[in-house]
């Protein structure tokens, strides 16, 4: 169990993920899992190890791209020329402290010498037949040994405690070094190996902890000496209704609704006014408008040749009505469509519209396709989820 605390840092892993083995939760406080899935192989850090060991509900996940960047970018900024002549400088002020302080035990040194040895000449000068007397001297002597033993301890743990002094020929190399640090880093020849390494000598651990469901996360970052940092982040996450500000995001989209603006104006509005959509974008487009407005506003009047009920068969519903009443983005369902997970076929009308045939039974298994909660390390749906039942022959 020691190597999924937080106080145990893992040894580098293979793989591109550069935080493997430095990631920790910061609601358990177990190490986070590098994942990889997808067409893409997107890497994923999931909180996964009390689902393993005791069959818990995963307590966190997030994509693991974004946080590597954002570590590797404060890297970058560590290890600037400016940053570096800064901890240059400070290391000389420390090596400046530490030799005051080193003069300072060893005045406490030589005194507790000199009372050593000024203990040990009375008790041998004193006279035989006076024992009192020699009793007393000899135990003085015997506590200012203790004394000075204890001091040579406390010496040599203080001098083990002091960081070791780099030499002009280090500092000199630190200083060319830095001047092609985002060269190497980014080089061909650097291995994901070597990445983690470098982050390993800077980073102790780095702890995170998700608002909710929602796109923010606090990243907290111990750095090696002891320094901390913290940041609030923006993740990237699935869906509107997952955005911390979702509330007034639809709010000001029908806001503007009302006021006649188009969604090419909408998008400018939210872009100007700092709003951002979910997944991997960070600015709205008249496309993700007029697909957010589509969902939430169906309209009411249908193209005449949709109104005709002889286009629809037994159990069969157009797909944006279908969406709209099982609460499933339509995107979602085209999705399924595209992949075969549902029975669809495309209606001979103007415009080319979407069927799906779908029974009480089939309408709750794509209930409970959008409700699956994925976990790593099973990534994938269930084929029982996404194999439709078979349709009777019309």
């Amino acid at each position: 169990m020691a190597d999924t605390t937080a106080d145990a840092v893992g040894a580098p892993r293979e793989g591109p993920s550069l935080l493997s083995g430095l990631l920790v939760c910061g609601r358990c406080h177990r190490r986070l899992m590098p994942s990889y899935g997808g067409s893409a192989n997107r890497l994923r850090y999931t909180c996964a190890r009390g689902m393993i060991d005791y069959g818990e509900p995963v307590c966190q996940g997030l994509s693991g791209e974004f946080l590597d960047d954002f570590v590797a970018q404060r890297i970058m900024k560590v290890l600037t020329p400016a940053s570096l002549q800064l901890s240059l400088a400070a290391e000389a002020d420390l090596r400046t402290e530490r030799a005051r302080l080193d003069s300072h035990w060893k005045k406490r040194l030589e005194r507790a010498n000199y009372e050593a040895d000024r203990a040990a000449r009375q008790y041998a000068a004193v006279e035989p037949e006076n024992r009192l007397v020699g009793r007393e001297l000899e135990r003085r002597w015997e506590e200012s040994l203790r004394r000075n033993e204890q001091l040579d301890k406390e010496y040599a743990r203080f001098c083990r405690e002091q960081p070791s002094e780099l030499t002009a020929a280090q500092r000199k190399a630190i200083r060319e070094l830095s001047q092609n640090i985002p060269e190497l880093w980014n080089a061909a020849t650097t291995t994901p190996e070597d990445r983690q390494e470098i982050v390993r000598l800077l980073v102790d651990r780095v702890v995170v902890d998700i608002e909710g469901a929602s796109e923010q996360v606090d990243v907290t970052v111990h750095w090696a000496g002891g320094f901390v940092s913290y940041q609030r982040l923006v993740r990237p996450v699935g869906r509107y209704e997952q955005l911390s500000n979702y509330t007034e995001l639809i709010t000001r989209i029908d806001t503007l609704r009302r006021e006649g603006c188009s969604s090419s104006a909408i998008a400018d509005h939210l872009n100007r006014e700092g709003f951002y959509p979910p997944k991997r974008t960070n600015h709205f487009t008249e496309q993700m408008i007029t697909r957010l407005l589509g969902e939430r506003y169906p309209a009411g009047h249908r193209p005449e040749a949709m109104a005709d009920p002889t286009l629809l068969e037994e159990h069969e519903h157009w797909l944006t009505d279908l969406a709209r009443q099982l609460a499933i983005p339509i995107a979602t369902m085209h999705k399924w469509q595209r992949l075969g997970w549902i029975h669809s076929r495309k209606v001979d009308v103007s415009g080319g519209r979407w069927a799906v045939w779908a029974d009480d039974e089939e309408q709750g298994r794509m209930r409970r396709i959008h409700n699956y909660k994925r976990t790593w390390p099973e990534p994938r749906y269930p084929a029982q989820l996404t194999t439709p039942k078979p349709r009777p022959q019309r």
